[in-house]
C-alpha cells in the first residue's frame, strides 16, 4: 500500500493487516533466485484494442455458440480502458513469470539441487496466484502512466485505476465475499507533494492533479490474498527528474541487495547510499534528496499487507534477516524536506486489526459495520470510497467506534514538510531458483501482437558503471578525451574521391560492371566511413564549435545523397543515454520486424536491406522536433544533388551512383557488418565471440561452466581487426560506449590502458563471420538483443509520443551534461 512507518509511529504498524503500506518497493517472494516484476515509468503498452463484443441480434443459438467460441479463444488483446479479464487473455492461465535476480556473491552457493527440489514442491497456485496479480497491476499501471494528466480530479484517477483492477481480476467486490477473492488489495494513494503516503480522495473530494504537482501512484492488487504491492511517482516538471531518478535508484538497489539471510540492516545502508547519493534544484536552490527515515518497506503474508518484518530505507536499526519464503516489499521514499514524515490531513484509509481482543460494541452502527468489513475484506485495507460502493452510509459514527475500540485501525496521511516534495518508486519480486538463476525478463505480454522473446533485463546498462570504475582506476584516460582535428581532413579526402568517381561514371551505364563494382569496392566503402565520420562528428570531436561539428556533419553528408546527418544526431545520441530501453533505443529491432525476420530468409533480407531498416525505423518511435539544422541539412543536400547532376550534363549516373553506394554500405558488404556485431549477442553461438583473455589462454580442455555464464548476456561487442582503418575504429564500441568523449585516433590507447577491463569481454574477429552467422545459425538472430523496459534519457527533446501512442517519460540532459552522452562530473569522480 503506502508505507510502513518505523517506531516513531508504531501506531500506524498495521500488525500484519493488509494495510496502508506499500511503497516503492517489490514483493519478494523467497526462495533462490528472485522474481521481480517491472515497474517503469516508460512501461510500454502496445497492442491495446477494445475488446470483441456481441452480436446483440443473434439468435439465441448462434449467440450461444459465439460464446463458447470465445470462452475457448479468449481475447487477444487488452482494451483501454483495461476491461478485459486476465483470464481471457492467457490460455491455461499460464502467467508471465517476473525477471530473475541471481544471488549476490557470496549467496550464488544457494542455487542447489536441494533448493530446486524445495522449489519444485512448493504450491504452484502460490506462484500463480502472485504472476496473475503482477500482470494485472503491470497492465493496470502502464495504463494508468500513458493517461494521467494535470486536470483531472483525484477521484477519476483513483477510481479508474480501481475499476480496471476489479475487471482485469474478474471479481467486480460488489457480492459478499467477492473482493476476498481478487481484486484491490488496498486503495488507490494518490499523495501529492509533500504528503508522501496514505492520501486517496474520499468522497466528495474535488482536489485536482496539476502541472507542478508530484504525485505518488500507489495501488494494489491480489489473487486470493496474494497481494501485489506496486508504486510510481508521476512529475510533469522535469525540474523534479533528479527526485524521481534518486527514488528509482534507491529501489533498484534495495531489490539487488535483497536475499535470503541478508540483515535487513545492510539493505537500508544501500538504499541510503544510492538515494541520498543524488540532490535536486528548485527555484534555485540546490536541496539534497533524503531518504524518509521513519518508513520502510515490510513483508507481506495472505491477505495481510504487513507481516510482521520491515525493511528499513536508512542504514543502522534491524539486524533480522530475511527467510526462504518471505515475501517482501521493498519499498523507498525520497524527500526534498526534513526527511521525516508525520500524520496530518483527513484520514481515508482504515484496515482491520488481526486477532483483535474481542471488544463489546454498544452501537449497532458499528456491530452491522463491522460485519460488513469482515465479509468484504477481511484484514485487506480499505477506504471510505469503498464502503460508499456497497452502499453503506451514515457509518462514520459507527467506523470511528470501531477505531477507538481498537478493532480497526485508521491510517492518516503520512506528510513531510508543507512546500518539500517526496517521491515513492516500488517493484515486485519473487525469489524462485527453478529458472536455474537466469537473470531473464519475460516482458509485460499483456497484449502484444507477437510473442516477445528479446532478453529484458532489470539491469541498468554497463557503460557509466565500467566508465567510473576505469576512471577511478586509471585517471589518465581522462586525457584521451577532446576534439581530433584528423577527422576533417579525412573527411574531404572521402568526400572528394566519392564526388570524383561520380563524376568519372557519368557516361557509364548503370548496369555495367564498372559501374556495380566501382560502386561496391569503392562508393560502399567510402560512403561507410562517411557514415562513421558522421557519428564520430555527432559527439562533436571533430571541432571545438558545436556549430562547426555540425557543418562538418553536413559536408560529410554530401556523397550520400539524401539528407541525414541532421536526424541521425539526436537517435544516436539517445542510443547512447538509453542503450537497450524499449520506446527509445531506435537501434533495437521492433517485435514485429523480430518476429517477420526471424528466419534465414528473413535474416537474409534484412542483413541486405538493414540501411533502410536504420533509416525508417526511429519514424515509428518517436520523433525529434525539425530545428534550423534539419533544414539547413535538407536544403545544401538538395543543392548539391542538383548541382552535381547539372554539372554532369543532366546525367542521373552521378547521383544513383551515391545513391548505390549508400544501400551498398548499409547492405551485403563487409564494413555493414559492425551493425550487427555492435549489439546484437552471439553469446549461444558455439564457437561464437571470444574475449582476449580466452585467446590468450586457449587450451585442448574442454571449458567448464562457469557461475556467471547464467548472467545476461553482453549487450555490446567490440572488433579489433584491420577493418577499423575504414571505419573510424567503431569496431571498438565497448571503448566508444563507455568513453563517447575519447575520438576515434584514441580509442586504442584507451585499450592498452584500461586492459583489464576490456581484455576479458567477447569480441568478434571478423565482420564478414558475423554477417554469415547472423544468416546461417540459427542460435542468432533477430531475437537476440538485451531490452530494458525502463530507465534512458531522451536527447534533442521534442516529441516524446512513441509507438502506439506510448507516453516517453525520459529525461532532457541536463545542464551538466554534454550532448554525447555523459556528464563532466563523471570523468572527475
Amino acid at each position: 500500500m503506502a508505507a510502513q512507518a518505523s517506531e516513531d509511529l508504531q501506531k500506524l504498524d498495521l500488525n500484519g493487516q493488509g494495510g496502508a503500506a506499500k511503497a516503492d518497493a517489490p514483493t519478494a517472494g523467497q526462495a533462490e533466485a528472485g522474481e521481480a516484476e517491472d515497474d517503469s515509468d516508460d512501461d510500454a503498452d502496445e497492442g491495446n484494442a477494445a475488446p470483441e463484443g456481441g452480436a446483440n441480434g443473434a439468435a439465441k443459438k448462434k449467440k450461444k455458440r459465439k460464446s463458447k467460441k470465445k470462452k475457448k479463444g479468449g481475447a487477444k488483446v487488452q482494451s483501454e480502458p483495461p476491461r478485459v479479464p486476465l483470464s481471457q487473455l492467457f490460455a491455461g492461465k499460464q502467467y508471465p513469470e517476473g525477471e530473475i535476480v541471481e544471488y549476490k556473491d557470496d549467496n550464488l552457493y544457494r542455487t542447489t539441487n536441494e533448493e530446486k527440489r524445495y522449489l519444485d514442491r512448493m504450491n504452484n497456485d502460490f506462484l500463480q496466484e502472485y504472476r496473475q496479480g503482477a500482470e494485472v497491476h503491470r497492465q493496470v499501471r502502464q495504463y494508468a502512466q500513458k493517461t494521467i494528466k494535470p486536470g483531472q480530479t483525484l477521484t477519476e484517477i483513483a477510481e479508474g485505476i480501481e475499476e480496471s483492477v476489479r475487471a482485469l481480476t474478474g471479481h467486480q467486490g460488489l457480492e459478499e465475499g467477492d473482493n476476498l477473492k481478487g481484486g484491490m488489495g488496498f486503495p488507490c494513494g494518490l499523495s501529492i507533494n509533500h504528503c508522501a503516503a496514505h492520501y486517496t480522495p474520499n468522497a466528495g473530494n474535488k482536489m485536482v492533479l496539476q502541472q507542478g504537482d508530484v504525485m505518488k501512484v500507489d495501488f494494489g492488487a491480489h489473487i486470493n490474498g496474494r497481494i501485489v504491492d506496486s508504486a510510481f511517482t508521476v512529475a510533469f516538471d522535469p525540474v523534479y527528474d533528479p527526485l524521481l531518478e534518486a527514488v528509482k535508484d534507491a529501489t533498484n538497489t534495495g531489490i539487488r541487495e535483497a536475499g535470503i539471510d541478508v540483515r535487513m540492516s545492510d539493505i537500508g545502508a544501500a538504499i541510503q547510499e544510492a538515494m541520498e547519493s543524488y540532490e535536486v534544484e528548485l527555484n534555485g536552490t540546490m536541496h539534497p534528496v533524503k531518504c524518509i527515515r521513519n518508513l520502510n518497506g515490510h513483508n507481506i503474508d495472505q491477505h495481510v499487507i504487513h507481516g510482521g518484518k520491515s525493511v528499513p530505507i536508512v542504514k543502522g536499526g534491524d539486524q533480522t534477516k530475511m527467510e526462504e519464503g518471505e515475501v517482501f516489499a521493498i519499498e523507498t521514499f525520497g524527500s526534498t524536506g526534513k526527511g521525516y514524515v508525520r500524520e496530518d490531513m483527513e484520514t481515508s484509509h482504515y484496515a482491520l486489526v488481526p486477532n483483535a481482543s474481542p471488544v463489546p460494541l454498544r452501537l449497532s452502527s458499528a456491530k452491522n459495520l463491522l460485519n460488513v468489513i469482515n465479509k468484504n475484506f477481511g484484514t485487506l485495507p480499505f477506504c471510505r470510497r469503498y464502503l460508499d460502493r456497497l452502499g453503506q452510509d451514515k457509518y462514520l459514527l459507527g467506523l470511528n467506534n470501531l477505531v477507538s475500540s481498537g478493532i480497526v485501525q485508521d491510517y492518516p496521511p503520512l506528510c513531510d514538510i508543507k512546500g518539500s516534495y517526496t517521491a515513492q518508486y516500488e517493484h515486485n519480486k519473487d525469489l524462485d531458483a527453478q529458472n536455474d538463476q537466469q537473470s531473464v525478463r519475460i516482458p509485460p505480454s499483456e497484449s502484444s501482437i507477437v510473442e516477445d522473446q528479446f532478453f529484458w533485463t532489470y539491469t541498468e546498462e554497463p557503460h557509466r558503471s565500467r566508465r567510473q570504475a576505469i576512471i577511478k582506476a586509471h585517471p589518465e584516460v581522462t586525457k584521451l578525451c577532446g576534439y581530433e582535428p584528423l577527422t576533417k581532413y579525412v573527411v574531404f579526402g572521402v568526400v572528394s574521391l566519392q564526388i570524383c568517381c561520380a563524376y568519372l561514371l557519368r557516361d557509364t551505364s548503370m548496369l555495367s560492371w564498372r559501374f556495380l563494382a566501382t560502386a561496391y569496392l569503392i562508393g560502399a566503402t567510402a560512403n561507410q566511413n562517411l557514415f562513421l565520420a558522421i557519428h564520430e562528428i555527432s559527439h562533436n570531436l571533430a571541432f571545438r564549435s558545436p556549430m562547426g561539428n555540425r557543418l562538418l556533419a553536413i559536408f560529410a553528408n554530401l556523397p550520400i545523397g539524401v539528407p541525414y546527418s541532421a536526424a541521425f544526431r539526436p537517435y544516436h545520441l539517445t542510443h547512447h543515454k538509453s542503450l537497450g530501453v524499449a520506446g527509445l533505443d531506435t537501434d533495437l529491432p521492433t517485435a514485429v520486424e523480430a518476429f517477420l525476420l526471424d528466419s534465414l530468409l528473413g535474416k537474409a533480407f534484412f542483413c541486405t536491406f538493414q540501411i533502410l531498416f536504420y533509416a525508417l525505423r526511429p519514424m515509428f518511435i518517436y520523433s525529434p522536433p525539425f530545428t534550423y539544422i534539419h533544414t539547413l541539412n535538407l536544403a545544401v543536400q538538395l543543392s548539391f544533388d542538383y548541382a552535381l547532376v547539372k554539372f554532369c550534363g543532366g546525367s542521373l549516373q552521378p547521383f544513383f551512383y551515391l545513391i548505390l553506394s549508400s544501400f551498398l554500405a548499409g547492405s551485403l558488404h563487409p564494413c555493414a557488418g559492425h551493425f550487427i556485431a555492435e549489439h546484437y549477442f552471439f553469446s549461444k553461438v558455439d564457437h561464437g565471440t571470444e574475449s582476449i583473455t580466452e585467446q590468450k589462454t586457449k587450451s585442448t580442455e574442454k571449458k567448464q561452466p562457469h557461475p556467471l555464464d547464467s548472467l545476461p548476456p553482453p549487450e555490446t561487442y567490440s572488433y579489433y581487426g584491420p577493418l577499423n582503418i575504414l571505419t573510424y575504429n567503431v569496431g571498438l564500441h565497448n571503448e566508444h560506449h563507455d568513453f563517447p568523449a575519447i575520438p576515434w585516433t584514441r580509442l586504442h590507447a584507451l585499450h592498452r590502458i584500461a586492459s583489464e577491463f576490456y581484455e576479458p569481454l567477447p569480441s568478434h574477429r571478423s565482420w564478414v563471420w558475423v554477417i554469415w552467422t547472423f544468416i546461417l545459425d540459427k542460435n542468432v538472430g533477430m531475437w537476440c538483443r538485451v531490452k530494458r523496459a525502463q530507465g534512458g534519457r531522451l536527447v534533442g527533446g521534442g516529441g516524446k509520443s512513441g509507438r502506439s501512442g506510448e507516453t516517453i517519460s525520459a529525461e532532457s540532459a541536463g545542464p551538466e551534461e554534454n550532448e554525447d552522452g555523459w556528464k563532466e562530473s563523471e570523468l572527475q569522480s
